[in-house]
């Protein structure tokens, strides 16, 4: 089930003038992971004044619902100033919004005793803990985002260097996700001043820390190889590579060329070396030729279980009876690999004559197409609605129902995305978004009414 936000009449916390703001008053964890994901990183019900500029999020009472680990759990915000009355009336209207969604066979008793939360942080910490998530690891998180808020507070450049030789030891790849996720959120609630200051954090610790530049390093390497993707620039960038976790992510990208020649090339370079009376260089490509097998082994087992797991989720959608709570349920292996494998079978029941079977893996393809549309950020389904609408007409209905899309800001992401479109080579719809670009401007040039 998915839950709508309700538009809200408030007063911004800051400047005091009356704005309006959609409020989302419940959540579904197993429809909804985009919601989730917005809670746990305290962007639900974020929002940004339209006068005084400043940001922030709401502390609105809200229900939490996920049946995976039959949680219902009612947050009713101290600041909200609710009497008794007002709160039973709150929680009651949350439930029913609940109940109503939920089919009458798949309603159990713990959606009939409500946990009620009157701090946020304590219903996150229910939440993470039903998610397996430990004390421990919740205070090593919260640790991790104190000291990305110290560091994104610093203005001068040497104050954040030493700030980054001080916790070095501390920045890992969770903490870079953590990082991740606060530019993702900065971009779809559209901060262009934050999401600048934490790209800003991000080049300085690639360029500072060391996991940054390990990291750099790599992708340097990825880099070279996707430029010139021949067997001899691999193997000439796995040779130069320092460590094991480069020499992965290359031969990730260069599995295809893994072949009789690429290890010829190799087995060259060893004899040469031993001709060449450098003993120790051969040894060295002995034992890098053994971790390139190993290597090898290790992503061709891994692709052929991501291949048969999603290839049994496919059987399991195909028998489920509720196609839709089936599909979302798997949200996490529902990605190109799922839908190449469900393309295959496909061509297959067509080619056999199979109707019934083409129909049913027609709809859930048209299921996860849905879903994973539904989990872009809202510029992203913008941009696909403006791809696929007809100009003039159409698109110029999508800007008045979105007057926020024809700002500055938006137009010039716009035109990144033209730009981008045009170097994948989809000239087409390049034209189609420069086309709209210009009657976005065309419009907010134009007088009111």
């Amino acid at each position: 089930m998915r839950f709508a936000p309700t538009p809200s009449s408030v007063r911004c916390p800051f400047c005091r003038a009356p704005i309006t703001v959609p409020i989302q008053r419940a959540i579904d964890a197993v429809d909804q992971p985009e919601l989730k994901a917005r809670l746990l990183t305290g962007r639900l019900n974020a929002f940004t004044c339209p006068h005084c500029h400043n940001t922030g999020a709401l502390a609105a009472p809200f229900i939490y619902h996920d049946a995976e680990n039959e949680l219902a759990l009612i947050f009713l915000p101290l600041e909200s100033g609710l009497n008794n009355a007002d709160q039973q009336k709150v929680i009651g209207q949350l439930m029913q919004s609940v109940m109503n969604a939920v089919p009458p066979e798949k309603r159990k008793a713990y959606l009939l005793q409500p946990q009620q939360f009157f701090t946020l942080q304590s219903l996150l910490d229910t939440i993470l803990k039903a998610d397996g998530v430990t004390p421990e690891m919740i205070q090593a998180q919260q640790a991790r985002v104190d000291v990305l808020q110290r560091m994104s507070e610093v203005q001068d450049e040497a104050g954040l260097d030493a700030l980054i030789h001080e916790n070095d030891a501390h920045i890992d790849a969770a903490f870079l996700q953590l990082l991740s996720v606060a530019l993702a959120g900065a971009q779809a609630d559209n901060q262009p001043e934050e999401f600048e200051r934490l790209m800003r954090l991000r080049d300085r610790l690639l360029d500072v820390s060391t996991l940054g530049r390990k990291a750099k390093a790599q992708a340097g390497a990825i880099d070279a190889f996707a430029a010139n993707p021949t067997r001899e620039n691999l193997l000439e960038q796995i040779i130069q590579a320092t460590d094991s976790e480069t020499r992965e992510g290359l031969l990730s990208v260069g599995r295809g060329l893994l072949d009789y020649p690429f290890f010829q090339a190799l087995t060259a370079q060893i004899d040469a070396a031993k001709a060449a009376g450098n003993a120790g260089e051969a040894e060295r490509l002995a034992e890098l030729r053994k971790d390139i097998l190993t290597i090898r082994d290790k992503l061709d087992a891994q692709a052929q279980l991501a291949v048969e797991r999603r290839a049994t989720v496919l059987r399991e959608l195909l028998v489920s009876e509720d196609l839709e709570q089936a599909v979302r349920a798997r949200a996490s292996v529902l990605d190109d690999l799922f839908l190449n494998i469900l393309s295959s079978q496909m061509q297959s029941a067509q080619q056999a004559g199979d109707a019934k079977t083409y129909q049913r893996l027609q709809q859930i393809g048209n299921l996860v197409v849905r879903m994973i549309q539904e989990q872009q950020p809202p510029e992203v389904q913008f941009v696909s609605a403006l791809l696929s609408a007809k100009y003039p007409d159409q698109t110029r209905t999508l800007f008045e129902r979105n007057p926020q899309a024809r700002a500055p800001e938006f137009i010039q992401w716009l035109e990144a995305v033209a730009a981008d479109l045009r170097e994948d080579g989809r000239a087409e719809s390049a034209d189609h978004l420069t086309r709209v670009i210009a009657q976005a401007r065309e419009m907010s040039a134009a007088p009111a009414g």
